[in-house]
């Protein structure tokens, strides 16, 4: 004979040819209610004189059974409190482990490092390429006009407007100096834009010395070669030095860039207070639509475990709620169709 707690709903296996009696009780081993167990075919034991023997047996054994020292009540009411409180630990430790708030937190941090991984490798990759393209060709347009102002000039010997013409072109934004070189390979004519960014030493040197033949030097034009680039360090600062002769004097012309000032600007560009103020409102736009999906999800799930846990403890008249979003929805209505399942079906065992 199979019997369910009202309770807890643990299933026992009864036999009823070891009852002792017509009814018999006990306390369930998980949740501590008493239960009553009927023998089926009670009427059979009446007798024809109206006397009902087992009857009298079974509430002799009934009372027997009611009637337990209170020392061993109390402790065995204790002994069942101890066990559920237990369960109950145990059901908590089971529910531990990360929240789905944790795996959206993820999901968005790894979202953000994707992209910012995304923008630095294309940063590398192509920015200082697209950079050196361009200071390349701002470095010949400068070369190329500045070699036909002094073209003439050079010609006639004029140095003092040759001098002028590097003194103008020298004072464009983002060069570096500009220099004139006659067919014999003496500077003519070379000045620096600004001695102030480069190192105190250099500076010092130029000032005293005049403009430096290495500069020339590091980007020789040799072996019938009429334009040359080079790269390279003068004063602590990275140049771009383009050398372009002059046919017809035989001399040549010199103009350097700064590469680090181009750097400067796109720093400054990347982190303006534009830059940092749209990164930031995306970075706050995002964990606020985080901490908006986690609460949809999460706090629908937690109402929703809290009113199981107590249909699990025997409390079946509770309704399960539908709340949050469409998957919780259907939980909730397999939880709330489970429900009315187990109560139909105790009510059924009651009767």
């Amino acid at each position: 004979m199979l019997v369910i707690c009202e309770d807890c709903a643990k299933k026992y296996n009864i036999d009823e040819h070891k009852m002792q009696g017509q009814r018999a009780r006990f306390s369930c081993q998980e949740c501590g209610h008493i239960i009553v167990v009927q023998r089926p075919g009670d009427d059979r034991g009446k007798q024809p004189d109206g006397s009902n023997e087992d009857k009298a047996g079974d509430n002799t054994t009934e009372a027997k059974r009611e009637q337990p020292q209170p020392e061993q009540s109390e402790g065995k009411v204790a002994e069942q409190e101890k066990k559920t409180e237990d369960r109950a630990k145990k059901t908590k430790r089971r529910g531990k482990g990360f929240s789905i708030g944790f795996y959206l937190l993820l999901a968005l941090s790894i979202g953000f490092i994707s992209i910012a991984a995304a923008l630095a490798f294309l940063y590398f990759k192509y920015i200082p390429q697209v950079i050196n393209e361009q200071v390349v060709l701002r470095t010949s347009a400068i070369t190329t006009i500045f070699a036909g102002s002094v073209q003439q000039p050079l010609l006639d010997a004029n140095y003092p407007q040759v001098n002028k013409e590097v003194n103008r072109v020298s004072q464009l934004p983002g060069v570096a100096y500009a220099a004139v070189v006659n067919k014999k390979g003496i500077v003519v004519a070379g000045l620096f834009n600004d001695l102030s960014n480069f190192d105190q030493v250099f500076a010092a040197r130029v000032k005293a010395e005049g403009f430096p033949r290495e500069v020339i030097e590091k980007n020789p034009l040799e072996g019938g070669v009429t334009e040359n680039f080079a790269r390279f360090v003068v004063g602590g600062q990275m140049i771009q030095d383009k050398g372009l002769l002059l046919q017809e004097s035989g001399g040549a012309v010199h103009i350097g860039t700064y590469i680090s000032e181009v750097d400067h600007d796109i720093y400054k560009a990347l982190f303006s207070p534009l830059s940092l103020s749209i990164m930031g409102a995306l970075f706050f736009g995002g964990v606020f639509i985080f901490f908006l999906i986690a609460r949809s999800i999460s706090k629908p799930l937690i109402e929703l475990t809290d009113v199981v846990n107590r249909i699990s403890l025997g409390e079946l008249d509770l309704t399960v709620d539908r709340k949050g979003p469409s998957e919780v929805r259907e939980l909730a209505a397999a939880f709330e169709r489970m429900r009315y399942s187990i109560k139909a079906a105790i009510g059924r065992l009651k009767k």
